[in-house]
């Protein structure tokens, strides 16, 4: 019974954050209200909020599946398998840029990613020469700096030289810092 609700959960998490990524996409995350999540999902008003607290939530879960790869980068001993993927699907949907890196958006991303961060600095170092939460917001505004310029076109490279570049700066930035 357990195993029905947890997939029924997932399920329904999974539909509000498909109805939440084509509303995004369309209008842009400014302009988008949990009243139309709930509507274009087909869902209540209190299922929503069983899931989530808030769009900014939805936002994160959106994106974490991705950027919680990039932010394996500054703790991993070797480049995570699925980085390259991971960019290669941002690439290959770049023309929703500013969809995911917009002013608002852009910032529940920075924090997200900092938090991603900071728990494999956590778990990698337990002394650094920073705070830990210092340390990961300079990684993580490292890495989106990194995917958001390179998904707008302001300096070309292939999605392996990025993938190479990302792993090595995001570790050795981490290296640097243990005390």
């Amino acid at each position: 019974m357990a195993a029905i609700l947890n997939r029924r959960s997932e399920q329904t998490r999974t539909e509000l954050m498909s109805a939440f990524s084509g509303l995004v996409f369309a209008k842009g995350f400014e302009n988008v209200s949990v009243k139309e999540i709930i509507e274009s999902a087909g869902m209540a008003r209190s299922t929503f909020y069983e899931h989530f607290s808030n769009k900014e939530d939805v936002l994160r879960a959106c994106m974490t599946r991705f950027f919680a790869i990039v932010a394996d980068c500054a703790s991993a001993d070797e480049m995570p398998s699925d980085l390259l993927k991971v960019l290669d699907h941002l690439w290959s949907n770049r023309r929703l840029t500013d969809a995911i890196f917009s002013s608002h958006a852009r910032m529940v991303l920075a924090r997200n990613q900092a938090d991603l961060v900071e728990q494999r600095l956590r778990a990698m170092a337990p002394l650094l020469r920073l705070p830990h939460r210092l340390a990961a917001i300079q990684i993580a505004d490292a890495q989106l700096g990194l995917v958001e310029s390179w998904m707008r076109g302001r300096a070309p490279c292939s999605a392996e030289n990025l993938a190479d570049g990302l792993f090595r700066s995001s570790r050795a930035s981490a290296l640097a810092l243990i005390a």
